[in-house]
């Protein structure tokens, strides 16, 4: 791969931060036609970007440069795919890649005052994706008015006519506790004139 052309640079490369590290993954060929929103965990320790995994003084000879704390929870990062087109694919070793720079992304710096390197994301098309990467559907915009339909007032519904009125449901409880209450009556009476009360 070469090193020049790692993407599109949107600021300035040489300024102090922490170091850049590369990550790789699989997404669908589909997705990258259609510029999907995609969804994917970064791994707590990731491959140097200067030495491509090999060693150097930024990694500190590891290949690899942490990209959080072990106390921090992992760090989910969402990207929209860039629409692939012949002049965004890159060779590369391993076969045709997209790589995108994501800032502070990267590695920590040791000076707290620094920001983070960029992660350096390598997209390669593949039949099947892989299995930490998911996409995201986006939210569907709602339509877009024109001005006349905008100034417009809105459409009131018709009336409706209103429901037809249900029976009489408690007209009928009051009956029923009625025709209780004078059975309750005539029995206190009866017992009264009976002698029995």
């Amino acid at each position: 791969m070469s090193r020049h052309r790692l993407g599109k640079v949107t600021g300035a490369v040489d300024v102090p931060r922490g170091p850049d590290v590369i990550h790789r993954i699989r997404v669908a060929a589909e997705w990258l036609d259609e510029g999907a929103l995609i969804e994917f965990e970064l791994p707590r320790n990731l491959k140097c970007a200067t030495c491509e995994g090999g060693g150097c003084d930024k990694c500190e000879r590891s290949g690899a440069i942490s990209v959080r704390g072990r106390k921090e929870l992992g760090e989910v990062v969402q990207v929209t795919l860039p629409v692939r087109g012949e002049s965004s694919i890159e060779s590369t070793s391993s076969g045709r890649s997209i790589v995108i720079r994501i800032p502070e992304r990267g590695g920590i710096s040791d000076n707290p005052n620094l920001p983070r390197g960029l992660l350096l994301l390598s997209i390669v098309p593949a039949d099947v994706p892989d299995p930490e990467v998911r996409r995201i559907e986006r939210p569907k915009a709602p339509p877009v008015l024109t001005e006349e339909e905008a100034m417009a007032p809105p459409e009131s519904a018709p009336e409706e006519a209103p429901p037809p009125a249900a029976p009489a449901r408690s007209s009928r409880v009051v009956v029923w506790v009625a025709v209780v209450v004078f059975l309750w009556v005539l029995l206190l009476i009866w017992l009264r004139l009976s002698g029995r009360a």
